[in-house]
């Protein structure tokens, strides 16, 4: 049974909102959205709870004609922007996921995909999975990153497979399902839901590719447990609380580190609070973050995102590493590579590829053109695997 493993691909200007026109292009090219309906609904979105709105309208839309693909695409991402408490929010996550498998059962049926729960801590991490006809050349862990849904990676999964490797795909502590079923928020310590997926499945020297936040927790897992050889940063993360406060005139971010330092927690929540008054998509950003870490308050989400990074264990990574960056992330400016780098002192090799705009593939994770990042994963582990050392 041949896969026929579909990529829609470019960089669109949906809408003048950076994160809005970014989500709209991810529910085209990652979630196989329709373009004419996309462009259309982005009229329409003038903040979080016209998108909510817009977004249900069109999945119920899409279901009513029997479009299971985009309905569950647009399911998905209405509950993207639906904020914790919202009744209506687990509601139509697990109805987008429902849809998103029905469309898929063939698949599974066949046993192309293969789905575990895997025991960890009191609850499980979600597995799909799968192995190529003949030939493995390599095996590979895939995980997302801060917003995430493992869904979003099954075509990326297919087409590997079908240039000859094991792929384990999977959700962890704050993502998918761990989050939104069993209330598990993130963990640094990402090496621990790793473990427990090599460990069940008895998997040794694999390739690690970690996307978005993922390019942080990939690396850090990769510190702490040798079976993980090859690594894929899919995204220059360097410190998650730096990435937040980029976006941040200077003087306002400085000012925000010296009060974070001399823990002013008043202060900072007074401060954030009357911007999240003032506006609704960081508003939305704010309560989003804390829903996936677990805090309370803004504050108590900056000191957590502050110890999202891996330069603190950098000195013991001395895997094979890729670094990925796009060149116009409208979240991580493209110079954030030599921090990176610089952190690498004893990696086995480093290789770093920056995607552009002429290559369809200039935004955040290069979601504008998936497969030539994923040609370029797959040669890249073809030539480390083939190095004579």
């Amino acid at each position: 049974m041949k896969n026929q493993v579909k990529f829609y691909s470019g960089e669109y200007q949906f809408h003048p909102i950076a994160n809005f026109n970014y989500q709209l292009n991810r529910t085209y090219t990652i979630s196989n959205g329709d373009i004419d309906e996309i462009a259309e609904l982005a009229k329409k979105i003038t903040g979080v709870k016209s998108w909510e709105k817009e977004m249900l309208l069109l999945a119920e839309k899409a279901l009513n004609e029997g479009r299971i693909e985009n309905a569950s695409a647009y399911y998905r991402m209405a509950e993207f922007f639906m904020y914790d408490g919202n009744p209506e929010k687990l509601k139509v996550y697990e109805k987008s996921q429902a849809l998103f498998y029905e469309y898929h059962s063939e698949l599974f049926k066949s046993g192309i995909l293969k789905q575990e729960k895997i025991p960890y801590m009191n609850g499980y991490i979600p597995v799909v999975y799968t192995i190529p006809d003949g030939e493995c050349k390599d095996v590979i862990l895939l995980h997302g990153g801060f917003d995430s849904y493992m869904e979003e990676s099954i075509p990326s999964l297919l087409y590997l497979r079908e240039k000859g490797f094991a792929v384990y795909l999977f959700e962890g502590p704050g993502q998918g399902e761990v989050l939104r079923r069993q209330k598990v928020t993130f963990t640094i310590e990402w090496e621990k839901p790793v473990k427990a997926i090599l460990d069940h499945f008895q998997l040794n020297e694999v390739t690690i590719i970690g996307v978005s936040l993922g390019s942080i927790l990939a690396p850090r897992a990769a510190a702490f447990e040798s079976r993980i050889k090859r690594i894929v940063a899919w995204s220059v993360c360097t410190n998650q609380l730096e990435l937040l406060l980029d976006a941040t005139p200077e003087k306002l971010k400085k000012l925000f580190m010296f009060l974070l330092r001399h823990k002013c927690k008043r202060i900072i929540n007074n401060m954030m609070y009357a911007q999240m008054k003032k506006d609704s998509g960081v508003d939305w950003g704010l309560h989003h973050g804390m829903y996936n870490m677990g805090v309370e308050t803004p504050y108590d989400f900056m000191v957590k995102a502050n110890k999202y990074e891996y330069k603190n264990v950098a000195d013991r990574i001395t895997q094979d590493f890729m670094l990925i960056g796009a060149e116009k992330d409208h979240l991580i400016s493209i110079e954030k590579y030599k921090t990176v780098i610089d952190s690498l002192k004893n990696v086995k090799s480093l290789t770093y590829r920056l995607y552009t705009a002429k290559e369809k593939a200039a935004s955040h994770c290069s979601i504008g053109n998936t497969k030539l990042v994923l040609d370029t994963i797959a040669a890249w582990i073809d030539v480390i695997k083939n190095r004579v050392d």
